[in-house]
């Protein structure tokens, strides 16, 4: 599996659950002072309506010579898209705005995605959620969690190894604050190349992605 950050909620995942690679894109932003590169996907996961979900112009259907049209998916359910199984959980936000938070099940590894969340989790949602290997939590403060929410996200889930999201753009804080509240081996990568024996086997890993 491999993870690229594409800025604020946007990663792309791709993995190989059989034959055939699978792009995963999370949250296509528009952005005045941040570019989103073109890209071509099987799937397309929304956590919310918004500026920072809607660009879905920039996306393109992955393998279009097969017929494939890229799927969209915007809200709660249980999906499986060419071996990739996605979960999406309803978890409205704060003021009660229609939110969902997903997990990703391919190459025998679980990603949990958080979205844009500005809550607490609920003992719903991580029960929902279930065991996590990889967590992308939003930390950058402003209208999602402050690094220390976040923080408390990463206790309630205890994944192997974490994502900061939301940090260092459009006035978000910078990830330095998360990496103090976790205290844990960090490592900076331009993209997370991961399969499951790479996992960390003990002590939770932060993984400092750039776009």
């Amino acid at each position: 599996m491999q993870i690229t950050w594409n800025g604020l909620g946007s990663f792309t995942i791709t993995a190989k659950p059989a034959q055939t690679e699978v792009t995963l894109v999370t949250n296509p932003f528009n952005h005045p002072d941040i570019k989103f590169k073109s890209v071509a996907a099987y799937l397309v996961v929304q956590s919310h309506e918004g500026k920072d979900t809607s660009n879905l112009g920039a996306i393109s259907p992955e393998h279009p010579e097969e017929g494939h049209k890229t799927f969209l998916i915007p809200h709660a359910g249980e999906y499986e898209i060419q071996g990739v199984f996605v979960t999406g959980i309803h978890a409205p936000k704060k003021d009660g705005s229609a939110h969902t938070i997903y997990r990703f099940d391919a190459e025998n590894m679980r990603v949990g995605y958080l979205g844009a969340l500005d809550r607490a989790l609920t003992t719903a949602d991580i029960e929902a959620l279930g065991p996590i290997d990889i967590l992308i939590v939003p930390a950058g403060g402003k209208d999602v969690f402050t690094a220390t929410q976040a923080a408390e996200a990463v206790a309630q889930v205890e994944p192997r190894m974490v994502i900061a999201s939301y940090v260092g753009d459009a006035d978000y804080g910078t990830v330095d604050a998360l990496k103090r509240e976790l205290g844990c081996q960090t490592e900076d990568v331009g993209k997370l190349k991961i399969a499951r024996a790479g996992l960390p086997e003990e002590d939770m890993k932060m993984v400092l992605l750039s776009h």
